[in-house]
């Protein structure tokens, strides 16, 4: 049995793998998100295939999809979830694509036919796919996101996708599952997370501080995930601050409403949902910044959307913080290490106070170490980071089978 990285192989981005037996089994399918002067990364051509499985919908393991569509006809399978946020994730990264004058090599009829080929698959079920069964499990990442099972008679395998084991406001956390092949995710191999609680006051304290100011908190955030958790937490602590959401957030959370039984508290979320004010219109962002509020908008690494409008008016008393991960040369990076940002060719300065708190969805370095010893695993594979390699013989030294493989490489499993 072997396993092929066609992406994300000591890399962050573009997540694609083939396990090949019998038959050949593609997990995920990504695509690396460009930044500016720097186009998207596709994964490697995976060849023939007898099926795709997708463990959740951001564009890193999903956003390739509809590219297999137009040479191929192989079934795939996600969650209910993953498949209706899919169809908005790749319609939002064509129009991407052509606001930077980029070519996605997928259409919309493309994307028609990889929803032709979909099969649902929810958590603890099991399916078979030629000579394998697949069987889901929460990562708890974000809403339908799932640990992906491979099992046959010779090996039992299990590819995490991206996982977050500590609870949040919205998931309960991902539970170890015991395997004799773990493929999981390094992302951040070189630190831990703060604990949640920690970070879930000190965005309040923040808030509290510039609401009492007369300033408003601005919030860019990743449609998909962030926008939902933020919604629930400040909602959890504050009843009666105004909070907007702007942006694909609105349709993405719209989205999740459809699915109660993906999250840990369906009513708290609902109840929060039904408390904000989605903004649809301009005079609905004017008033946005003329009363102190919260306002979550897309884009989270701030490279589009209407987070950038917000920045440029907010007031003075105003500030903005920053939740997650930003590529390096994005405005976010920027922002935090520059206060400048850049918007239609020209380079801006912000005034306003910029802040920086960690409220990563996926696991720290001692997560990842625990779910490894605690899955038994007699192979332990590093994707999805940055220095899978280097990592990999870090819990060799601890005394894990372990191995970072590269993209393009196939090893034996």
């Amino acid at each position: 049995m072997k396993l092929t990285s066609l992406g994300a192989g000591n890399e962050v981005g573009r997540s694609a793998f083939v396990v090949e037996d019998k038959s050949r089994i593609l997990l995920d399918y990504g695509v690396k998100i460009f930044t500016r002067g720097n186009p998207p990364q596709y994964p490697l051509n995976p060849g023939k295939i007898d099926a795709a499985i997708i463990s959740h919908a951001h564009l890193d393991h999903i956003g390739y999809l509809p590219a297999l569509y137009k040479e191929r006809k192989v079934p795939w399978y996600s969650t209910p979830i993953t498949y209706d946020i899919g169809e908005v994730m790749w319609y939002d990264s064509i129009k991407i694509a052509k606001i930077n004058n980029e070519k996605v090599p997928f259409n919309g009829y493309d994307i028609k036919k990889a929803y032709k080929n979909w099969n649902p698959l929810v958590y603890g079920m099991e399916d078979e796919i030629k000579e394998f069964v697949v069987k889901f499990y929460d990562a708890s990442h974000i809403a339908g996101s799932a640990m992906i099972e491979l099992y046959n008679k010779e090996k039992r395998i299990l590819y995490t996708g991206d996982l977050k084991m500590s609870p949040t406001e919205m998931h309960s956390g991902a539970k170890e599952v015991e395997t004799d092949v773990l493929i999981i995710e390094g992302t951040y191999y070189y630190k831990d997370h703060p604990p949640r609680k920690e970070v879930e006051k000190q965005l309040m304290e923040e808030i509290k501080e510039t609401i009492e100011e007369g300033g408003s908190v601005l919030l860019p955030s990743f449609a998909l995930g962030r926008t939902q958790e933020l919604l629930k937490v400040v909602r959890k602590y504050d009843k009666d601050v105004p909070v907007y959401i702007d942006g694909m957030g609105k349709r993405i959370t719209k989205i999740y409403l459809k699915f109660p039984g993906y999250y840990s508290d369906f009513k708290g979320f609902e109840k929060a949902v039904q408390s904000v004010k989605f903004v649809e219109t301009p005079k609905q962002r004017e008033k946005a910044l003329r009363e102190p509020s919260v306002i979550i908008s897309t884009a989270g690494m701030l490279e589009g959307g209407p987070a950038l409008y917000y920045i440029t008016r907010l007031n003075p008393k105003s500030k903005i913080i920053l939740t997650g991960y930003c590529v390096e040369g994005t405005n976010g990076r920027n922002l935090l290490e520059k206060q400048e940002i850049e918007v239609d060719g020209y380079k801006l300065a912000v005034d306003i106070p910029v802040k920086f708190i960690d409220f990563s969805a996926h696991c720290g370095r001692e997560e990842v170490i625990r779910f490894a010893e605690k899955s038994n695993a007699e192979k332990i594979i590093i994707v999805h980071s940055d220095n899978g390699k280097g990592f990999g013989e870090e819990l060799k030294e601890k005394g894990f089978d372990a191995y970072g493989i590269t993209t393009g490489e196939t090893i034996e499993i």
